[in-house]
């Protein structure tokens, strides 16, 4: 007898688990919803609300950590911690509508974190099989001495990056005309996906469509397939709830945060204090991992692919790759969710 403990985030993971163990798809169906956990912080509720909130999810079988004073009706406005199962909070969801003293509008937060937290990005274009697909970052500022083609060098620099085993390209740079040239050249040629990049400029759509790249406050992109939001400021909460409003999916919208010098900087400081439900890509710049050891650099990698990243956009793809190899092939390594 063997004992494992089990990192479920999404219905998506939990529903491949179930299907492996030989379940029927109606089983997986009815169960995937409970076996992905979510634990969800909400400040600044009213008293009122916070009680009517841990009533509500005692009912459905989870659980909210109310303050005491907030229990008492001696406070002001608290903080919560709520904890359940997806299927728990989509029943609290359909209750929380009809309630008064703001819980209508903690109900539709609380439907966004659910519907990130219960899907998980389709990966076709990314590159197919078990993993996580790297992408090649091409930058198109890096003008080498002597070079006076720079549409040709950055050309160069995406075909070294496919030899290093990137499974799709990320053109970006500061000229626009530059990258979106570079980038529409590469969709012909290239035989990969295809995303271009400016930092903090309108999204660019190539033809024929392929993924697109959108940073909070440059804009909505107008494109029927995948988005990866780069969400690297306190906006990325509103940012992420304007794409979803405006129609793109759950299944298509990853959403990317830059690599720091440790796991919790990466995490905490772009996405906690703003509250995103998930975390599905990394960008990981060679000058910013410079200074990390190969263990630190491991354990960080290590535990992100845990908590659900399935997407690396770096410059150092073999770099990069060497690393996911090696954990995939060592499962006692220095990652607490592992350990």
């Amino acid at each position: 007898m063997e004992l494992s403990r089990l990192h479920m985030p999404t219905v998506q993971q939990a529903h491949d688990l179930l299907n492996s163990l030989g379940c029927t798809s109606v089983g997986a169906d009815l169960m995937a919803a409970k076996a992905a956990f979510l634990v969800i912080r909400v400040n600044g509720l009213l008293p009122q609300a916070a009680n009517i909130l841990k009533q509500e999810m005692l009912a459905k079988g989870g659980e909210v950590a109310v303050p005491s004073t907030a229990l008492r009706m001696e406070a002001g406005r608290v903080d919560c911690v709520v904890m359940g199962t997806l299927a728990q909070y989509a029943r609290l969801v359909d209750t929380l509508r009809q309630q008064s003293f703001e819980l209508s509008d903690l109900a539709k937060q609380l439907k966004l974190f659910v519907g990130f937290a219960a899907a998980h990005p389709a990966r076709s274009w990314f590159g197919q099989g078990a993993g996580v697909a790297i992408g090649g970052l091409v930058d198109c500022d890096l003008w080498p001495p002597g070079v006076h083609d720079h549409a040709a060098n950055a050309v160069a620099l995406a075909w070294n990056l496919l030899e290093e085993r990137s499974d799709f390209l990320v053109v970006t740079g500061s000229n626009s005309s530059l990258v979106q040239d570079v980038a529409q050249h590469l969709v012909g040629t290239a035989a990969c996906p295809i995303a271009a990049w400016v930092p903090n400029s309108q999204p660019i759509i190539l033809t024929p469509p392929m993924p697109v790249i959108a940073q909070q406050g440059c804009g909505l992109p107008d494109t029927e397939g995948p988005v990866l939001a780069m969400c690297t400021d306190e906006g990325g909460a509103d940012f992420i709830g304007e794409l979803v409003l405006a129609g793109t999916g759950t299944e298509r919208l990853f959403v990317t945060a830059t690599l720091h010098h440790g796991y919790s900087d990466t995490v905490c400081v772009p996405l906690a204090p703003v509250g995103l439900p998930r975390l599905d890509a990394i960008l990981v710049r060679q000058q910013d991992i410079i200074m990390l050891s190969m263990n630190t650099i491991a354990s960080m990698l290590t535990r992100l692919v845990d908590h659900g990243v399935s997407v690396v956009i770096t410059d150092a793809p073999r770099h990069v790759g060497e690393l996911l190899n090696a954990i995939g092939k060592d499962p006692w390594n220095s990652s607490p969710t592992r350990t």
